[in-house]
Parts: structure tokens; C-alpha cells; sequence
């Protein structure tokens, strides 16, 4: 069965997301050593075989994916996605001055893994604080592609019955301007607890 939010949901979704990427905008602020604004101007719940179109829509190109397994009420992967071409001069914003030329694609590498650590963490614990739910992660992985192939990679199923909730992110760091997505891939049963648990939310905020 196919799940579909509706206005109150994914209104309380992005308030979410832009709680924890609130959160995280100030971490990165120190990593960087500059101000990084972030926002969630929307969130959308769809199925797995409409993903891949999408992000090629929002994030055409040879893409970077930090991406973490999640345990506890939700089990997916959780991805954040950003285009390889302004990921990486984001990453290497974060590095210390001085560093060692040789060490520059390692320094980068773990940059990327700390950022999209940063992001992914702040969004998943505030959603778990104010769901009331368990979210587990695993330590970020750092991945490179495009199409179907790296999100496969990332653990996004691309099939019909499997769900994802994409948080779509704009990171603005002067001289640079991102354009990310958040993606939770969920199983049907998760997406649905997601759902209940979103539900649950708003009951409490309206009561």
C-alpha cells in the first residue's frame, strides 16, 4: 500500500528537519570557521521507484553520498546527497590551514564523512527527541556516483513497495551555495511507523 503524507504531516516533518539542521548549522559553524546557514524548504514521502528521477531532477551529475544504516524503530539507511562539484570545495572549506598537500584527498574524504555526520545525526536526533521514538546509526560511510547504482549502494530500494522521505537541504556557507537531499530509505513497515509516530506529534502539539 502505497503511503501519502498529508499537510499537517509533512508540515511537522520540515519543522523537524529544520530543527535539526538548526542544530547542525551551528557544529558546522565551528568546523568551517565561517557561518553556515542551512534551511528544509520541503519534505516529501515517496516510493522507491520514483526516487532516482527526482534527485536526477534536483541533483543532476556526479553526486557524493554519506550514508549511515539506521537501527532501532526505523530500519533503512539514512543519505545525505550533494553534487560532487560543490561537496567538495564545502569539505575542503573545513580543513585547517596548512595541511599537508599529500594528505589532502584523505583530509577531504574525512571532512565529507564529519559533515554529512553532523547533518544526519542532528536531523535524526531531533526527529527521535520529538517523536519519542529509537533511532540507532551506524559511523558514516563516504560514497561517489550516479543513478540508480549509488543509491543502491546507499541502501535505497527502488522498488514500488519500498518508501523514502526526502528532506531537501540548501547549505549556505559564503562563497558557497549547496543544494543537498536528506534521504531516509525506509522498509514499508518503518515508513509507516514514521508515519504513526508523525501522527502522534501533531496530536500532542494541537492538544
Amino acid at each position: 500500500m502505497r503511503l501519502e503524507l498529508d499537510d499537517l504531516e509533512r508540515d511537522a516533518l520540515t519543522e523537524l528537519g529544520n530543527i535539526g539542521v538548526g542544530r547542525a548549522s551551528t557544529a558546522l559553524s565551528r568546523m568551517i570557521g565561517g557561518p553556515v546557514e542551512l534551511s528544509v524548504p520541503m519534505v516529501s514521502l515517496v516510493p522507491g521507484d520514483r526516487v532516482s528521477g527526482l534527485l536526477r531532477s534536483a541533483l543532476p551529475g556526479a553526486l557524493i553520498a554519506v550514508t549511515e544504516c539506521l537501527s532501532g524503530t526505523f530500519l533503512g539507511s539514512a543519505i545525505l546527497l550533494m553534487p560532487e562539484r560543490s561537496g567538495l570545495p564545502l569539505a575542503a572549506a573545513a580543513l585547517p590551514p596548512g595541511f599537508p598537500k599529500e594528505d589532502a584527498a584523505e583530509l577531504v574524504e574525512e571532512a565529507l564523512a564529519e559533515v554529512g555526520n553532523i547533518v544526519l545525526n542532528s536531523c535524526l536526533s531531533s526527529m527521535g527527541n520529538l517523536l519519542g521514538v529509537a533511532i540507532g546509526t551506524t559511523l558514516p560511510q563516504v560514497l561517489r556516483g550516479v543513478g540508480d547504482d549509488l543509491l543502491e549502494r546507499c541502501g535505497v530500494g527502488l522498488t514500488a513497495e519500498a518508501q523514502a522521505i526526502l528532506f531537501h537541504v540548501t547549505f549556505r556557507t559564503p562563497p558557497h551555495d549547496v543544494e543537498g537531499t536528506v534521504v531516509l530509505a525506509l522498509d514499508a513497515g518503518s515508513a509507516a511507523e514514521l508515519k504513526a509516530a508523525t501522527g502522534r506529534y501533531i496530536d500532542r502539539v494541537l492538544a
